[in-house]
Order: C-alpha cells, then structure tokens, then sequence
C-alpha cells in the first residue's frame, strides 16, 4: 500500500491505495539491475521522469555504459519482449568509418532509420493505438544524426507538427503524436552541442562512466505500464502548475533555487527565457505520480531536492553553458548557491569551468 509523505490535504482527498507508477519505477529499476545496470535509483528515475516530461531524450556517455540496456528495460517493462511499437536502430554505420563509400553507407542508414521512425508516426496516429506507446531509439548517434533527428526535430517541435525528418522533406505538416517517445544514445565523455532548438524539447541525460556486469539471466516480465504511463505524463502547463501547488503549495519557498538561479543570469545579461521555467516546472510535476507519490524518494522534501538538482542541472544550466565557461564570476556564484546541497548541478558547473 501507499504510504503518504507529502501535503497532508492530498491525503485526505486520496485515501491509501496502490499507486501503479511507483511500482512500475521500481520494476524498472529491478529490470536495470538485473541487465547489470550498476547505478543508483537516482539515475533511473531520472531517466524515466524525463521521457514523460519532452517528446526526445538523448542518453550520453561512455559507451558500453548500459545506455541502450536501459532502452530495453524500460520497453520491456512498458510493452514486454519483442514488440513492433519500439524499434531500435543504429544510428551511424561506424563500422564503415573507414571505407570509402563511408557517405554512401550512412545516406542508406540515414534513409533506413527515416522509414522505421515514419512508420511509428503513422502506426502512433492509428485511432486504436492512442492508448500504446511508442519508442524509437536511435543509437550511437554522431553529430550528423543528432542534428537531424533530434536539433532539427526539435525545432519543429516548437510548432507540434513536422515538415522534415532526416532526409525526407512533407509535402504537408506532419503532427508528432503525443505517444511516441524519440531517444537517442551517444558515445561521448564529453556532450558539447547545447543548442536552444535541441534544448527546447529534448532532455540530454549525462549517463554515469560505469560499466555493464554480465548477466546471463533476466526475469521474463509481464507488461502492464503502458496505459498508465500515458496517464502519467503531464505537459500542459495548466495541468503542470496545479500539480506542483497541490504537492508544493503548503511549503514557503520550496521553488526559491530555479528563481536565483534565473536571477543570476539576468544579472550576468545571460540570455533566458521565461518558457525555460516552465520546463523545469513539467519536469518537477511528472517527478510526483498522479497520486502524488515522490518518484525519486517518498518524501516530499527530499523528492524535491533531487528533482529540483536535475531540472537546475539538464534544464537552466544548459541554457548559459558559453556564458559559464567565458565568465569568472558566474561559476562562483553558481557553486556558492548549488554546492553541498544540489549537487549534481554543481558538479556540471565544475565541469564546464573547467573546460573554460
């Protein structure tokens, strides 16, 4: 049964009951475990939380890391074994890296992963699927495919709908169906194309620099997320701002370390909009379940550090990356408002000073 940490009016409106998506983040943490995925909850919570909160998300790090285990798990999870809704696809034939025809064999790749991601929108848009998921993922991508299936997309995004994807230009819009999910892995140490367009509707998740353990045997698991997972994924900016006051509304302050933040930029002439807040915001609400439940700790006020850490960290400090490496004072005041207590954000600040 549930247990209930947070506003104590929620709990008087929700009476105890099973909340199915905290269970299901603790299968797909389980299901990460059992693949040899060695990373804390943390990580896969976060991972999950961002795919409810933007339509494409790029998992980036090391490679052999368990990016694309973790792809797997969550659609075994979500829709079980082989199954046509989630397709996973090379991204770049980096086998071909020094062949000749190298350009050739990535204009067909290209071309192939084109047909597979248009034959999901389509199959998304089917009226009897509007309650299933779709997942595309697109692997070890290079900077060419990051442009056009995620910068590029994204940029369309900002509008909902597509006239271009890949190499295929539309004669009309395509709308981007609200049940299909765009993510992409990327073998970097070090991820550097923080563009606005990309950052718009793409969460870019920096994966931990740890290996996969072997695993000779992973538990068949039965799906029965999918439905609720659609439930769970909250982008209306309406819908977004209840959530968080019905959860937060009871606290003083409890979102005071976005506003200094954003505060600091405006000090510094940091270019900023104001929509940045409001992803940080969808971000914070799909970190609660419907029920209100914390997704990275049951309670409140650490569930929210831990959102709040991430959203600072993949959300706002992206938005001033050139700003934080070219200034000496950003970066201290940063560290001086994040460290000790949000420390994944910090640690991206120390990271891009000193690259600067």
């Amino acid at each position: 049964m549930t247990t209930w940490t947070g506003n104590p009016l929620l709990r008087a409106i929700h009476p105890a009951q099973p909340d199915y998506e905290t269970e299901m983040v603790t299968r797909l943490s389980q299901a990460a475990s059992e693949a040899g995925i060695c990373l804390d909850q943390t990580a896969i919570v976060n991972f999950y939380v961002a795919l409810k909160s933007k339509p494409l998300t790029i998992l980036t790090g090391p490679e052999q890391s368990g990016k694309i285990a973790l792809v797997q798990c969550l659609t075994r999870i979500l829709l079980g074994g082989d199954c046509e809704q989630c397709q996973i696809m090379l991204g770049h034939p980096w086998s071909f890296e020094k062949s000749d025809n190298v350009a050739q064999f990535t204009e067909v790749q290209m071309r192939f992963n084109t047909d597979k991601l248009l034959c999901l929108i389509e199959e998304a848009w089917q009226p009897e699927n509007a309650h299933r998921v779709f997942i595309a993922c697109v692997t070890r991508i290079s900077p060419a495919e990051l442009l056009s299936f995620f910068t590029e997309v994204a940029f369309q995004l900002r509008h909902g709908q597509l006239m271009r994807l890949g190499d295929v230009h539309f004669f009309e819009p395509v709308p981007f169906p609200s049940n299909l999910f765009l993510i992409g892995t990327m073998d970097t140490q070090n991820f550097d194309w923080w563009d606005p367009d990309l950052l718009s509707q793409t969460t870019v998740i920096q994966w931990p620099k740890v290996g996969l353990l072997p695993c000779p045997f992973q538990k068949r698991i039965t799906p029965t997320g999918e439905r609720e997972f659609l439930r769970s994924c909250l982008r209306n900016r309406q819908s977004v701002y209840h959530r968080v006051h019905s959860i937060l509304g009871w606290q003083r302050q409890p979102l005071r370390p976005l506003f200094q933040v954003e505060a600091l930029f405006r000090a510094h002439a940091v270019p900023f909009l104001y929509s940045v807040i409001d992803e940080a915001m969808i971000y914070l609400a799909n970190s609660w379940s419907r029920l209100g439940n914390g997704l990275f700790d049951p309670s409140t006020s650490h569930n929210l550090s831990i959102a709040l850490d991430l959203a600072i960290a993949q959300i706002l400090l992206p938005r001033a990356v050139e700003a934080i490496r070219s200034m000496a004072v950003l970066p201290e005041q940063l560290q001086a408002l994040l460290a000790g207590k949000y420390p994944r954000s910090a640690a991206f600040v120390s990271s891009l000073a000193d690259q600067g």
